[in-house]
C-alpha cells in the first residue's frame, strides 16, 4: 500500500465510523412526539395532493376509455349495418366503405384494450396511494391523541 492510500484509508475510517455514529444517535434518540406528528401530517399532506391529482388524471383516462368505446360501438354498428344489407354478403357497391370501416374498427380495438390497461394499472396505483395516505392520517390522528394534542370526543364522558 503506497503513501498516498493510508491517508485516503484512514479518513475514510474515521468518515464511516462519524457516520455510524450519527445515525446510531438518531436511532437512539427519541423523536420529540410533536416532531414525529409535524411529519407525518406533511407526509399525509403529499399523499393527499398526490391522491387528488391521480383522481383527476383517473377522471381524465376514463373519459378516454369511453370516448374510444363510443367509438368502437359505432363502427361495430356500421360493421352490422353494412353485413345486414344482403344474406350473401356486404354489396359490391358498399365493400369499399365497409372495409375502411372494418379496419378503423380493427385499429380501435387495441387502442381501447391499451387505454383500459392504462387506467387499470393506474387505478391500483391510486389505490395504493389512497391506502397508504388513510393509513397515516389515522396513525397520525392515534399519535396526536395518544399525546394529548388532539381532543377525542369518543373518550369524553357524557354531560350528566
Amino acid at each position: 500500500m503506497g503513501l498516498r492510500a493510508k491517508p485516503f484509508l484512514i479518513m475514510f475510517t474515521i468518515s464511516a465510523l462519524l457516520f455510524v455514529a450519527i445515525v446510531i444517535i438518531d436511532l437512539v434518540t427519541p423523536i420529540p412526539p410533536r416532531e414525529h406528528l409535524r411529519a407525518l401530517r406533511q407526509e399525509v399532506a403529499q399523499l393527499r395532493m398526490a391522491a387528488d391529482s391521480c383522481r383527476s388524471a383517473l377522471e381524465e383516462e376514463e373519459a378516454a376509455l369511453l370516448t374510444a368505446s363510443a367509438r368502437l360501438d359505432s363502427l361495430r354498428q356500421s360493421i352490422n349495418y353494412y353485413e345486414s344489407l344482403d344474406p350473401r354478403g356486404v354489396p359490391a357497391d358498399s365493400y369499399e366503405v365497409y372495409l375502411e370501416v372494418f379496419n378503423a374498427f380493427n385499429r380501435g380495438v387495441p387502442v381501447q384494450e391499451a387505454l383500459g390497461d392504462t387506467l387499470q394499472a393506474h387505478w391500483q396505483a391510486c389505490l395504493e396511494i389512497t391506502e397508504r395516505h388513510n393509513a397515516l392520517a389515522d396513525s397520525a390522528r392515534a399519535m396526536a391523541e395518544e399525546a394529548g394534542l388532539l381532543d377525542n370526543p369518543a373518550a369524553r364522558e357524557p354531560a350528566p
